[in-house]
């Protein structure tokens, strides 16, 4: 954070000095106790309920009374089952969701269906993330970042670059900043339209860094993502969403 209480850009690196990314070299970077440091992390830091559980006999979804499950079988499904009305009414989602995901507790998070399905941030595709390698690691991470005093939903976060560029510019800009014929352009747009967001002289060139590569600009708009998330007072919403995961993004 800058002097004047802005979000201000120090540095972005595609790797640490001429090491790439690896585990270890990412924990040698983050893992350093700070009270008033907040780490955002662009991918699931939290499993689906099944990859979580732990009874030794599966009571199926129907009759599961895992909180996730339950707010999947229920309000979950009720999101995709107004939406699909609204689709086939010709509602404004009609172009963003064009068919209804079937919530299943080993594949979906609460998170994600919200996010998709009730305030239309991401698309359709991203459902079903938290099953995969960068999920594994990601969680290796967090239990790593513990060791450090970092804590899930307090100074440690998941974010989505995505999202939040969807609920500060719309989702025209969310599509187009890394699928755009020049994506360069949409970046740069979006950029502009953060006027507290700025670049420290130090950085050198991670501006046009950001601009060329979007792994680079996806990390400044979760760090940015963090800030926002600091200076407004984002809450956890209440439910089953501290142990499921939350994405945060801008109300």
């Amino acid at each position: 954070m800058a002097s004047n209480g802005t979000a201000e850009v120090i540095e972005v690196a595609t790797r640490s000095g001429r090491l790439p990314w690896t585990d270890d070299t990412l924990i040698g970077r983050l893992a350093i106790p700070d009270p008033e440091r907040v780490i955002a992390v662009d991918a699931p830091l939290t499993q689906a309920a099944c990859g979580r559980c732990d009874r030794p006999v599966c009571p199926g979804t129907e009759a599961c009374e895992e909180p996730a499950v339950v707010w999947l079988r229920t309000e979950g499904r009720g999101l995709v089952q107004k939406v699909g009305a609204e689709t086939i009414n010709g509602g404004p989602r009609a172009l963003q969701h064009g068919s209804q995901a079937r919530l299943v507790p080993y594949a979906h998070r609460a998170t994600d269906v919200v996010m998709t399905y009730q305030r239309g941030l991401l698309p359709l595709s991203s459902l079903g993330a938290a099953n995969s390698q960068i999920t594994a690691r990601a969680g290796q991470l967090r239990r790593r970042l513990r060791g450090a005093g970092y804590q899930l939903h307090g100074n440690l976060l998941e974010v989505s670059p995505a999202a939040t560029i969807a609920a500060l510019c719309g989702p025209r800009a969310a599509r187009g900043y890394k699928r755009d014929a020049d994506p360069w352009v949409t970046r740069a747009q979006i950029l502009e339209r953060f006027g507290d967001l700025s670049f420290a002289p130090q950085s050198r060139m991670a501006r046009e860094d950001v601009l060329r590569n979007d792994h680079c600009f996806d990390a400044v708009i979760s760090g940015y993502t963090a800030y926002l998330w600091a200076r407004e007072g984002w809450e956890l919403p209440t439910g089953c969403f501290a142990e499921d995961g939350w994405i945060f993004s801008p109300p």
